[in-house]
């Protein structure tokens, strides 16, 4: 999807559009190429290697947890749905996690009315489990635990998560503007958090039976833990990998078009699409029974990306894992963007 997406800053830019200025194109027959069969495909150099065993959805059951962090705003609910439905798909225990802040008076006594720390401790875990009962009622089989805890809601949730298989937060924050602002918490989960989070971008939408990924081409081997994550949960769901590889959209350098440019663009294509094959073909091979499609254009990767958002169920895209024993990922200039304007759920998966 993404292709070199440098921290914020320097955004080098490839995934799947076409021309600046023309709408991304919607997912469908007739625009779509089948990866199941590709003869003759080059191998990824990275990922030339004994091949895997195939893996099938039943097997991919965990027994790790998912954890969603919540408050009593309607962007949690949103959260909580997401988790749910993820929990269930691993047959893994939810997570219900809830931070309280307290702020001592500063001045002498304590004035009648206000709460002592007992009292908010007290009133977050009577939200907790009002709402884990809640939801063991409406989902049979599903295990909740409850998590509340004093003090920074981004530090506990990356702290629940070391052990997790997913990380939700909620799209917004209490400030945010509709559509547009990422939440602080959101933003200081994924600097902290080491594994996989997912930010729960748009609403409740018909599901499309897709879960889009971004694939950097210019870099085999380097998406392996994305696209290992993306396959795992298509197969989790039942669900289609649709890959997308955008790259910078050239026209604009020439003063004139027409078919000079048409070619080159063309030719860059069918060799960038070669190279999404190579990429991948290892999970094509171990997940033989989830469907595939890809596309290869060029075009303003941040804005065909959050584009595409509107017709898939989920986005996965990578984030830089920290390196010199710092935790957390840091996120591009193009997967900001993402976030904060995606019309679906985005997953966040820490590469190396």
């Amino acid at each position: 999807m993404v292709s070199g997406d440098a921290p914020h800053g320097d955004q080098r830019g490839h995934i799947g559009g076409r021309a600046a200025k023309d709408p991304p194109p919607a997912p469908g027959p007739g625009r779509d190429q089948a990866v199941r069969h590709c003869p003759g495909r080059r191998r990824s150099p990275r990922l030339d290697r004994k091949r895997a065993r195939p893996v099938h959805a039943k097997e991919i059951a965990m027994t790790q947890s998912v954890v969603v962090g919540f408050d009593d705003t309607e962007h949690s609910a949103h959260a909580i749905t997401l988790a749910v439905r993820e929990a269930t798909a691993r047959n893994a225990v939810l997570r219900l996690l809830h931070a309280y802040q307290w702020i001592p008076p500063t001045t002498f006594g304590l004035p009648p009315g206000i709460a002592t720390e007992q009292a908010v401790a007290e009133a977050s875990r009577a939200l907790l489990n009002t709402t884990a009962e809640r939801l063991r009622a409406e989902n049979a089989g599903l295990t909740v635990e409850t998590v509340s805890v004093g003090g920074d809601p981004a530090g506990a949730l990356a702290d629940e998560g070391r052990d997790a298989a997913l990380v939700v937060v909620g799209g917004r924050g209490r400030g945010g503007f509709a559509g547009q602002l990422l939440g602080s918490v959101a933003l200081r989960v994924l600097d902290r958090a080491t594994c996989p989070v997912m930010i729960a971008r748009g609403a409740e939408a018909p599901a499309t039976g897709r879960i889009m990924v971004g694939v950097d081409v210019d870099h085999p081997g380097g998406d392996a833990g994305l696209l290992e994550f993306a396959f795992a949960e298509a197969a989790l769901r039942n669900a289609e990998v649709f890959a997308v590889h955008i790259w910078d959209d050239p026209t604009p350098l020439y003063a004139r078009g027409g078919q000079f440019v048409d070619d080159i663009v063309e030719a860059v294509r069918a060799n960038r699409l070669r190279l999404l094959d190579a990429a991948l073909e290892p999970w094509v091979e171990k997940y033989p029974n989830v469907r595939v499609s890809r596309q290869a254009f060029p075009g303003t990767p941040s804005r065909m990306l959050v584009d595409s958002t509107r017709v898939v169920d989920m986005l996965v895209i990578g984030g830089l894992a920290r390196t010199e024993g710092h935790q957390g990922m840091r996120i591009g200039a193009l997967a900001h963007t993402v976030l904060h304007h995606a019309h679906c759920p985005v997953i966040i998966v820490p590469e190396s």
